[in-house]
Parts: C-alpha cells; structure tokens; sequence
C-alpha cells in the first residue's frame, strides 16, 4: 500500500513535469528561431538560422547517445527533476543572451537536457504504472508530453506580441523551472508521506 501510494505520486510528478516542459516551451523554440537568429546573427541571420536549428537538434542526438552509452544516469525522480530544471535554465540563458555562440552552446545543452527529461520521465511511468492501467497512464502521460504543446502558442507566441520573444521565451522558461521545483517538492512529499504512515 505504501509503495503504490509513493509509485502514484510519482507518476502524477513525471507526468506534470512532461506537461509544463510542453506547455511552457514546448514547439514554440523552432517558431521562434527565426527572429532569434536575425538578433544573434545580424547580416547573416541565414546562416545564423541554420546554425541554432543544428544545434538544437545535435543537443537532442547528443543526449541520446549519452544515455544510451553511458548508463549512468538511470531513470529516477532526481534525474527528470534535474534534467528538466537544466532545460528550463538553458532555455533562459538561450532567450536573454545576446552572444551568438553563448546561445549555441545553450541550445545544445537544452537538446540534452529536453531529451534526458522526455526519456526518463517515460521510463519511469512505464515502469511504475500498474499492469491493469498501463495504458491509461501512458496515454495520460502521452496527451501531456504531446498535446499541450498548442500552451506554449500563448505562453510564448501571444505574450510575445505583448513584450516581445525574448521577454515571452525568458517568462515561460522561468514559468517552467518554478514549476519544475513545485513538482519535485510534490513528489517528495508524497514519498514522505507514504513512508510516515
């Protein structure tokens, strides 16, 4: 019983933490990798496109194949938590910086982190969720990764007619690592709760 109560707030954790990386950031990046790339690259905002779309996408192979090699991290509240927070906190760095290579290099570790977060946090729902409702729980965390990506339109694209994408992308980024830690704090708890009872 105590088990299946942690096992189930745990659950809820990876499957909000997919949700807020979707919702906050989520497809929004590439829409608005244009408009960065004419800010960071100035004349050559073609070239400079090209580059931080590279970038994005080395970061998400990188990551794969760091996992996949190394083994070292395994699938687990702490790494979700963390990768998810770094991608967050990339994500940031990314949409205030004004130095093209600076903003690179945020991208490839956002592609790392971003595909860290995604891989564990579904490992591990498919790990824990119970046989009878396997299904169930992976759709739920599935409809969360995927289907809330139309939130980050308004997060980043309709705030960002108000205050601007850099302004819109830095807020959401923010958004998505405060709630990153209320996932972490809720997770935590309900693995504290169950142990006290």
């Amino acid at each position: 019983m105590l088990r299946e109560v942690a096992a189930n707030h745990t659950l809820m954790c990876m499957i909000i933490l997919a949700g807020l990386g979707s919702f906050f950031v989520g497809a929004s990046m590439q829409a608005v990798m244009p408009t960065f790339a004419q800010d960071l690259g100035g004349d050559d905002a073609g070239t400079a496109y090209g580059v931080l779309l590279f970038a994005a996408g080395a970061g998400g192979v990188l990551g794969g194949l760091l996992l996949e090699a190394t083994g070292r991290i395994k699938p687990n509240v702490p790494a979700a938590v963390v990768s998810t927070a770094i991608y967050g906190a990339s994500t940031l760095v990314f949409a205030v910086v004004g130095n093209f290579p600076l903003a690179v290099v945020m991208l490839l570790i956002g592609g790392v982190a971003n595909l860290a977060s995604m891989s564990i946090s579904q490992t591990v729902v498919q790990l824990l969720a119970p046989p009878a409702e396997r299904g169930r729980v992976i759709g739920v965390y599935g409809m969360s990764a995927n289907g809330l990506r139309a939130g980050s339109g308004f997060t980043v694209g309709l705030l960002g007619a108000a205050v601007g994408l850099h302004w819109s992308l830095a807020l959401s980024a923010v958004a998505l690592c405060v709630g990153t830690a209320a996932a972490a704090v809720y997770a935590w708890r309900g693995r504290d709760r169950a142990l006290t009872t």
